[in-house]
């Protein structure tokens, strides 16, 4: 009867819910390109500090300081911040997260699609909306006062690390809302959006993004 009363609001959520999800999936499609330098800072890292920084080359010309820098170490928990914060959204908005939930399996489908809204309104929005206003402030005064790595000489400008505190839940928090949209669609809309509304593996236990 409501959708009857209110045809367009359906269409009109499920478009809402693309264009909240579209940041989470871009930024989370770049950052995963990160993932090759950050393979090979590791790799560098660990070979320069195990094999490189001891030969005689490196140590008559004084440039194990340069094979040992703070730069590479820094440079690793930078790139796997900014991976790991970037495709926060990503991930959920594909269902790809690691869910530990002992109750939810249990339930049928459209139960496990209400635990996820509900989990979404009560528990996830408030989170974000506390982890965001703290992660701006982290990253304001990194910005403000220009933070650098201090007396270890590693990478400086600490605001661009600090601001995917910030930028992190902000994009989780638009996924949830998309989520959150397209449940309700799926739950209380018409029928011949359920497809539409793309919500099918919240509600399939055994779905796995991976397959």
């Amino acid at each position: 009867m409501e959708t009857r009363r209110h045809p367009g609001i359906w269409p009109a959520l499920l478009r809402i819910a693309r264009w909240a999800d579209a940041p989470a999936v871009l930024v989370g499609r770049a950052v995963s390109w990160l993932m090759l330098p950050l393979i090979a800072v590791i790799i560098f890292d660990a070979l320069s500090r195990k094999f490189l920084r001891k030969l005689p080359f490196v140590i008559e010309n004084d440039l194990h300081d340069y094979l040992n820098s703070p730069v590479f170490q820094d440079a690793e928990w930078h790139l796997h911040t900014i991976i790991f914060l970037g495709a926060l959204g990503y991930a959920y908005s594909r269902n790809a997260h690691v869910r530990l939930d002992i109750f939810r399996p249990r339930l049928g489908a459209r139960g496990r699609m209400l635990v996820e809204l509900a989990g979404g309104i009560l528990l996830l929005a408030p989170f974000l909306a506390i982890f965001s206003y703290y992660g701006w402030e982290f990253f304001l005064s990194a910005w403000v006062s220009d933070e650098n790595s201090g007396p270890s000489n590693g990478i400086d400008n600490r605001w661009i690390i600090k601001f995917f505190l910030f930028l992190g839940p902000v994009l989780l928090f638009l996924s949830g809302l998309s989520m959150a949209l397209r449940l309700c669609v799926r739950l209380f809309g018409p029928e011949e959006l359920a497809a539409a509304a793309d919500v099918d593996r919240i509600a399939d236990s055994g779905f796995s993004a991976f397959n």
